[in-house]
């Protein structure tokens, strides 16, 4: 009788291990909120659907995120006016070392704070910084790195502008269309 109810029991762990998984390439990115790293205002996931979405988890202590972040920087600049918002995640203890980091480097797109780790570590499994998640128009996982490596900002650049290409920008009218 202990042994069949061993066996079941390990049967059930076994069935529940995939619900534990983290999302990988092709998976719907879990939504999240989180707060910017002063504080002021709240980020949903779910709000930037319709964009590229390229996470980068990151501590301000971590030596690969550092020499990640000029290259983080180009991208952003390269693709923000295109569809792509840039989350920066801080994985930091607390908010003020990750502040002073992202104003020294002058980064221009968000940081958030993940104070206990639960969106990094508990819904997209990240194990080791940096890591770095693309999430396509349609909210789905398109691209997952862990570490940096400077031979993959091409991969990453055509992950991109992959997906760029079915974002629908808004179209700017003119004082001509107006009329």
């Amino acid at each position: 009788m202990r042994t069949a109810l061993k066996l079941a029991a390990a049967a059930a762990l076994l069935l529940a291990l995939p619900a534990l998984a983290a999302p990988g390439i092709g998976d719907k990115a879990p939504d999240f909120k989180l707060k910017t790293l002063n504080g002021d205002k709240e980020i949903s996931l779910a709000d930037l659907r319709g964009k590229v979405v390229y996470l980068d988890f990151w501590a301000s202590w971590c030596g690969p995120c550092r020499r990640s972040f000029p290259e983080v920087k180009k991208l952003h600049q390269e693709y923000k006016d295109k569809g792509m918002e840039v989350l920066a995640i801080s994985l930091d203890r607390s908010p003020e070392p990750a502040i002073k980091f992202m104003a020294e480097q002058m980064a221009g797109f968000e940081s958030l704070f993940d104070m206990n780790g639960g969106v990094a570590n508990g819904l997209f499994g990240v194990r080791s910084i940096p890591t770095t998640v693309i999430i396509g128009p349609d909210g789905t996982i398109a691209y997952s790195m862990i570490g940096f490596n400077p031979a993959k900002v091409g991969e990453i650049k055509s992950t991109i502008e992959g997906l760029l290409a079915k974002v629908e920008l808004p179209v700017e009218t003119t004082s001509q269309d107006k009329l």
